[in-house]
């Protein structure tokens, strides 16, 4: 398992362990905003993936990744600004292509893995309902995973007109976003489209939240070749238009033991066949309140539902996959969080039958901490 080399980053981690016991989700949650604000978040992984499909047979692939990303955030009343870093270290090169090619055919993170790059920076005004962002932020719809990995950040102009009921904590909210450039890997693609949002709250931290929206991305051929993973291509050009219509269902029940349920159904409108995307979690246990958390997922996502450049990196495909995952996740101490992870995923959209029959398993090991 390469302990010498895994000693250094292990000890980094450990100086950086001073952080909340959740995987931090932007998207999903709401703090109290002070006017100076530092904040980080810090991830080491090791992940062993097995019997992954190559011309050559069945190969299994190991490899560890450090992320560090500092934040800070300054507010002026209605005003708030915010910029941000992302420093990753990792064993494996992933941007650099095998010995003897020129180029990478794939590439299937969404992220460089030895890297030290401007990850945030943005800009945000709340006047009354109307709220605007602008610059590099998180994206401020939300989308599960299989739409939009947590990881990246659109890049462009987004808005939105909340309105909030202060004694019940229900929300209306209508979003619209555009962006462009928003990969890691060169991208000039551009993305636009809009969200209703609807969350009836209940008591004990209970609520039902509906998002219904509609993405429209075009100029995909301007994203980088390696990064155009599993969608129908010609030539190494990709062929159809994507405009996804997506539909997500939140279910929270609140009290000692939090339990969550998910269920998100996409379809590209654009296309009349390997269009269609279901994602379906549940989640029991908040390391906020409780002491450990278990979350299950299963998806399956035609080839074309929407654009594998941009949803999670975490499977080993993008999409024509079908898939499972396990996550069981303790606090260690109130500011982070161990994780033990596992993934069966087969890609039931590959033109080779052998292909499509094989599992690939994935097994990770992962320390997360905020602060």
């Amino acid at each position: 398992m390469r302990l010498a080399a895994l000693a250094a980053p292990l000890a980094l981690t450990a100086l950086a362990a001073v952080a909340a016991a959740q995987d931090p989700g932007p998207v999903y949650q709401q703090q109290q905003k002070k006017s100076f604000a530092f904040a980080a978040d810090t991830l080491f992984r090791y992940e062993w993936t097995r019997d992954i499909p190559t011309a050559d047979g069945f190969v299994n692939d190991d490899r560890y990744v450090l992320r560090v990303r500092p934040r800070v955030e300054v507010n002026f009343g209605p005003v708030e600004l915010g910029v941000g870093g992302a420093f990753l270290y990792s064993d494996v090169e992933n941007d650099v292509p095998p010995p003897g090619q020129e180029q990478l055919a794939l590439v299937r993170d969404n992220y460089r893995s030895r890297d030290a790059r401007l990850d945030l920076a943005w800009g945000k005004v709340k006047l009354g309902p109307l709220v605007a962002r602008g610059g590099r932020f998180f994206m401020p719809l939300p989308f599960t995973e299989m739409i939009w990995d947590r990881d990246l950040r659109p890049q462009g102009g987004a808005a939105a007109l909340e309105f909030q009921s202060e004694g019940s904590g229900s929300r209306f909210a209508l979003h619209g976003i555009y962006a462009t450039g928003s990969h890691v890997y060169e991208d000039e693609s551009v993305m636009y489209g809009g969200a209703l949002e609807l969350l009836l709250a209940g008591g004990q931290g209970s609520s039902l939240q509906i998002v219904g929206s509609y993405l429209q991305f075009e100029d995909l051929n301007m994203l980088e070749p390696a990064i155009r993973r599993q969608n129908t291509r010609l030539a190494g050009l990709l062929v159809n238009d994507y405009q996804v219509v997506d539909v997500i269902a939140r279910i929270t029940r609140g009290g000692q033991v939090p339990l969550q349920l998910i269920a998100d159904y996409c379809w590209n409108v654009a296309l009349d066949e390997n269009n269609r995307g279901l994602w379906l979690s549940a989640v029991m246990g908040d390391l906020g309140t409780s002491r450990a958390r278990l979350e299950y997922t299963y998806a399956k996502v035609d080839k074309d539902a929407t654009v594998a450049a941009f949803n999670t990196d975490d499977f080993f495909w993008g999409t024509g996959w079908e898939g499972h995952r396990g996550d069981l996740a303790t606090g260690t101490v109130k500011s982070s969080s161990v994780h033990a992870i596992a993934q069966w995923q087969r890609f039931k959209d590959s033109l080779d039958p052998v292909v499509r029959d094989q599992w690939v398993t994935r097994y990770r090991l992962e320390w997360r901490t905020t602060f």
